[in-house]
């Protein structure tokens, strides 16, 4: 991963760009003037303050300084017109960074730094050298030339960008993350998976290797995909009996929008559905973790919608089930809960409203992409954090990236930790405010308690002391000409970019 001389030199770019970020899902929206005006700001103040204190730009730019610049941009730039409209009187923005502007250190680490128990629900790499590559040349094309165009990998093998190598960099090196689940994606054949099950546990086991907690760092997720084929349901219930027989998973996950035959499913499909709840229900691995809103490239958009998330947790108060991306969809615009929108975050409300389930129940809402895509659209921002709060609760948000397919996660962790939900707005809307304590919560409280972490105290002492700690010090202790693009996300990531990707590769694409 050190970079040498010969190398081209590294382009000059702020922690993260303000706009959507696509983990390689979905086309996001373009930038808006408000995100290309906050971008040009950064880099005027990056400049300004870097020459004043005698520092490299870049390297300013590949800090805690540049993190606080970037949210300092999107303050002052504010919101759109249509955000506005949503503002109580004398209200400037729903929500806003609360960064210091002057870039002392001291201040700069008191804001952007924090002891927080981080436990990442949704994070992902792939297996550069499995058999999908050669089985599924189209997907390994698409991972290596999209996801893997992270500017600082110098791998000649842009795959390797995406290995387990750069996941244990990206999420424990060079982030403040505590602990992780790792997440696979759907295949209807054995053999396509670009993470198979054993891989996974091999990235669990050497991670948890460095660590003496009982609890360890890692837990896994194993994907059941009921509608693979005709006749799939019954041997993916006999491998989650399995799997769970091996006390090797953690939590479920589903793809109800995969659609290999052009239609995907819902949980309360008494053919595909109910039987997946009914046999995790029996084994007694009672967290189901399904993708809903964020409709990937081939996927069943209809059944992307979270409309079943309170019908199931309404059928099976016992279980716990985790909506993954909170039901966003990249289109849609955060604002006050309206039960006639059609996609998004609202339709997840409407169906817990509509079937009574309460907050701090059984349903989990989870952010993994949705934070990064939004916190640059504070009031919007300030909306989706306000109603999963009210409406799931507390208790009930978790915390998750979708890394490494957006490279690390700690501009979102630095993001959300300087995140603050106006107190009028807040009241306005029967919001919470974002207290310190919800935070925690957030942070990485909630997934312990959801996860088995019955200690947290205990286990973050123990985990403190660990050798992926040792490793995390050693590294940020290097000079930064080492890890000079350390936050760099994996391009191309914006609008533009995915089209130009898709234009040279035949306007098309679809997974398998």
């Amino acid at each position: 991963m050190r970079r040498r001389k010969t190398d081209p030199e590294l382009p000059l770019l702020l922690p993260f760009t303000p706009g959507q970020a696509s983990n390689g899902e979905f086309v996001p929206k373009a930038r808006t003037r408000k995100h290309i005006e906050a971008e040009a700001l950064a880099h005027d103040m990056a400049e300004r303050i870097a020459r004043t204190q005698g520092i490299d730009r870049r390297r300013f730019l590949q800090s805690s300084a540049g993190l606080a610049v970037t949210f300092a941009a999107i303050n002052l730039v504010g919101c759109d017109d249509e955000d506005r409209k949503s503002l109580p009187d004398g209200v400037d923005a729903g929500g806003t960074f609360d960064v210091p502007t002057d870039a002392d250190p001291d201040a700069i680490c008191e804001k952007l730094e924090g002891d927080e128990f981080i436990f990442d629900v949704q994070t992902h790499h792939v297996d550069p050298e499995g058999p999908w590559v050669k089985e599924s040349p189209a997907t390994a094309l698409f991972f290596a030339q999209f996801l893997g165009g992270d500017p600082s990998c110098v791998e000649s093998d842009k795959l390797d960008c995406l290995s387990r190598f750069y996941y244990a960099h990206d999420i424990f090196l060079e982030s403040d993350t505590t602990m992780a689940v790792l997440s696979d994606t759907p295949s209807s054949v054995d053999g396509q998976d670009p993470l198979n099950f054993d891989e996974m546990k091999r990235t669990r086991d050497i991670i948890n290797q460095l660590s003496p907690s009982s609890d360890g760092r890692m837990r896994l997720h194993s994907v059941v995909v009921p509608n693979a084929g005709p006749n799939a349901l019954q041997p993916q219930l006999e491998r989650m009996q399995a799997r769970a027989e091996a006390m090797d998973v953690a939590a479920w996950k589903l793809y109800t929008p995969y659609a290999p035959g052009g239609k995907g499913w819902q949980m309360d499909d008494e053919d595909l559905g109910i039987p997946v709840i009914e046999k995790a229900r029996a084994l007694g691995v009672k967290t189901i973790c399904a993708h809903k809103g964020l409709p990937l490239f081939g996927f069943d958009r209809a059944a992307a919608s979270p409309r079943d998330i309170g019908v199931v947790a309404k059928a099976y108060p016992d279980m716990n089930f985790v909506v993954y991306h909170s039901g966003w969809f990249p289109g849609s615009r955060e604002s006050e809960y309206n039960p006639a929108t059609k996609e998004g975050v609202d339709v997840l409300v409407k169906s817990l409203l509509d079937n009574g389930i309460q907050p701090n129940t059984n349903v989990y809402a989870e952010l993994g992409s949705t934070w990064r895509d939004i916190m640059s659209d504070t009031t919007q921002a300030a909306h989706l954090l306000g109603k999963l709060l009210k409406y799931c609760g507390e208790d009930n948000v978790l915390w998750g990236t979708d890394c490494i397919w957006t490279g690390s996660p700690q501009p979102q962790i630095a993001g959300f930790r300087t995140f603050k939900i106006d107190s009028q707005f807040a009241a306005q809307y029967g919001y919470p405010e974002l207290t310190s304590e919800i935070k925690r919560k957030v942070f990485g409280l909630n997934a312990a308690r959801l996860y088995g972490v019955t200690d947290v105290a205990a286990a973050t002492c123990r985990l403190d002391t660990d050798e992926v700690d040792q490793l995390r010090q050693a590294w940020r202790d290097l000079d930064g000409a080492t890890h000079e693009l350390r936050w760099a996300a994996r391009n191309p990531t914006d609008r533009e970019g995915m089209l130009r990707w898709f234009a040279a590769h035949g306007n098309r694409w679809q997974l398998g």
